[in-house]
């Protein structure tokens, strides 16, 4: 896998690891220090952790100013019929008209922009919801992992001069491991991908034999089904007590549930009629704002002419302008920024950590090392 480029170089307050995993080597963040948190130059200094991450976030917002720039000289020209340009009289006489557009496009920004800010609020509370309620599904499909290799390194039997049964006890800590991964591409979109297989494959996770029995589109669930058909079979053969089995089944059942619901789009996906309406909304008032200080800047271009490149108040009114439409839209921005926390990006979760942790767990418990050992 090609490894992303990353602007995560600064560690104030960060708590960075780098594990290779499905998408290579890459910086992920742990946790964070909130009393060191990057405020006003994060999107500078770490760009991959903001809504700023991209160039796409940004070059709107530049071809909006050169829209509001190229509305200034059109107007500046066009639309006032009475002096010259430089005379500072540009909202006398005839050109009075220009000067009440302004006056009523500066009202009309502010009745929109409280209705768009009241939209906007609900709409950023339900995406960070949405972004909350899928790492809380994976933090507990790890709990269901870590629980089910427990359950079944404790109920099986260790005997290491059984090699039939060790092998059996290995073969259920790899699917268990394998399982979760599955459920993880799943929600990565590339559960039946050509990669995925590759990478499962090279890390000893799947057997080839094993990829082509599964079910295309379902492949956790036909791994969790295995563990559970593995199960059953051990009862019969009197090497799982018959009381352990309808527990370990639960455990089964709960970690389909979690592994099944990562990216949920029935019940966790916000409508999309609710979605486009916000961006409508958002877009409407951006192009308001823009216009607003095409007009209220071909007034000003009107009464100073060339010297209006010298008014500090036309650099700082420029300036806000960009600022404040990125803000804005960037509240917007968070639904795609969110969406899906199981990407390549450093602020997506930690699964490579993880894995290796939990991968580590089955491997080691299911050798036996789960056994305590005899008192001195």
């Amino acid at each position: 896998m090609k490894e992303p480029a990353s602007s995560l170089k600064s560690h104030r307050g960060l708590v960075i690891s780098t594990e290779s995993g499905f998408f290579g080597a890459i910086p992920r963040l742990l946790t964070y220090s909130p009393d060191k948190i990057w405020t006003f130059s994060a999107p500078f200094v770490v760009r991959d952790l903001t809504v700023c991450n991209a160039v796409s976030n940004v070059l709107p917002h530049l071809v909006a100013l050169l829209y509001a720039l190229i509305l200034m000289i059109i107007l500046c020209f066009t639309a006032f019929p009475d002096g010259e340009i430089g005379e500072g009289k540009a909202c006398e006489a005839g050109n009075v008209q220009m000067c009440q557009l302004e006056e009523t496009m500066k009202n009309a920004k502010v009745e929109f922009r409280f209705l768009v800010a009241f939209v906007l609020a609900g709409f950023v509370a339900m995406t960070v919801g949405t972004w909350h309620s899928r790492r809380t599904t994976y933090a507990s499909l790890c709990g269901n992992v870590r629980n089910l290799i427990v359950q079944l390194a404790t109920f099986i039997p260790v005997d290491k001069s059984n090699q039939q049964l060790m092998q059996e006890r290995r073969k259920l800590g790899r699917w268990v491991i394998l399982a979760f991964e599955l459920a993880l591409q799943k929600a990565r979109g590339k559960m039946d991908a050509l990669e995925t297989r590759e990478f499962l494959e090279s890390s000893k996770t799947v057997l080839p034999a094993e990829w082509n029995a599964m079910v295309a589109g379902d492949r956790h669930t036909t791994v969790i089904a295995w563990i559970q058909q593995k199960c059953v079979a051990l009862q019969k053969d009197g090497v799982l007590l018959a009381q352990a089995l309808p527990k370990i089944s639960e455990d089964i059942s709960s970690l389909r549930g979690k592994a099944n619901d990562l990216m949920g789009c029935l019940e966790q996906d916000k409508p999309y009629a609710y979605s486009s309406l916000v961006g409508l909304l958002v877009n409407i008032n951006l192009l308001i704002m823009c216009t607003w200080k095409g007009v209220e800047w071909s007034i000003w271009c009107r009464s100073f002419g060339d010297k209006l490149f010298e008014q500090p108040k036309f650099w700082l009114d420029l300036l806000v302008l960009v600022v404040w439409n990125m803000s804005y839209r960037a509240l917007y921005d968070l639904t795609t920024t969110l969406h899906n926390p199981f990407g390549a990006r450093p602020l997506d979760v930690y699964h490579e950590t993880i894995s290796k942790g939990l991968r580590s767990l089955a491997e080691q418990m299911m050798e036996g090392a789960s056994v305590a050992p005899e008192d001195g």
